[in-house]
């Protein structure tokens, strides 16, 4: 039973990586799609290739760090589709690498401009739509690192993706009287999106966290959770999808 038939959802970040996995989770469920991202040919390829495969989606390229840009990225999926019942913020910088005492003021605002700021454009686009209808489900992806931090990662990267997780608790507070749920998402290390490992390195993280690198596809899971009925009692949820990366609270 396709569950998200009568769901029309933004995805941002769709042109590859955990963005496109979600995407094709979602459209594999019925759902109507509106994909986004920077890279406006390889977006529109994603897009084909789910037509070819019966579902209804278009595709816009966003530069989701630009409001005015945003704002023409859901201004276009109520052109095609009439409304919006769902966002999903996926697009990010993938977590660089770097130490703190090597940041410079470029390398800190392109991080929180992007990873920060661009879902909280996103939102914000797409909020006056939401609370006219009283209904909407925002699902905006962290990332473990923003609970566990890393030696690897830039802290820019770090505060950009904990931050999130204060906005999702706070947007929840005042959006749940509108019909509105926001929930996040907190992926571990799926192995296929970062600075790639060395040989040496995946073997001591193998050892430390026996369940490995899970892919993309649970992330997307946890997105057509929350989307799918069984995400209605859920608000200001950080879903940990980490393979054991973070545990307990």
């Amino acid at each position: 039973m396709l569950e998200l038939t009568d769901t029309v959802a933004i995805v941002t970040g769709a042109a590859q990586g955990i963005g496109e996995c979600i995407a094709r989770t979602l459209a594999a469920d019925g759902a109507t799609l509106l994909l986004a991202d920077i890279q406006e040919a390889k977006v529109a390829d994603v897009a084909a290739s789910l037509r070819h495969d019966g579902a209804r989606v278009e595709s816009v390229p966003v530069d989701i760090a630009e409001p005015k840009l945003t704002d023409a990225m859901v201004s276009a999926a109520l052109r095609h589709f009439g409304r919006v019942d769902a966002l999903v913020n996926d697009a990010s910088i993938d977590a660089p690498p770097g130490l703190a005492w090597e940041i410079d003021a470029a390398h800190w605002r392109k991080l929180i401009d992007v990873d920060l700021s661009g879902p909280w454009w996103c939102i914000k686009s797409v909020l006056p739509h939401m609370m006219e209808r009283r209904a909407g489900k925002i699902v905006t992806i962290s990332s473990i690192t923003a609970r566990a931090g890393s030696p690897r990662y830039s802290p820019a990267y770090t505060a950009a993706k904990a931050g999130l997780i204060g906005l999702i608790v706070g947007l929840s507070v005042q959006l749940e009287q509108f019909g509105i749920l926001v929930n996040g998402i907190t992926p571990g290390t799926i192995g296929t999106t970062g600075t790639p490992m060395t040989d040496e390195e995946r073997a001591a993280y193998l050892a430390t966290y026996p369940l490995g690198f899970g892919g993309p596809q649970p992330v997307a899971d946890a997105v057509r959770f929350l989307l799918r009925p069984s995400g209605d009692w859920m608000s200001g949820a950080i879903m940990n999808v980490s393979g054991g990366r973070w545990r307990g609270m």
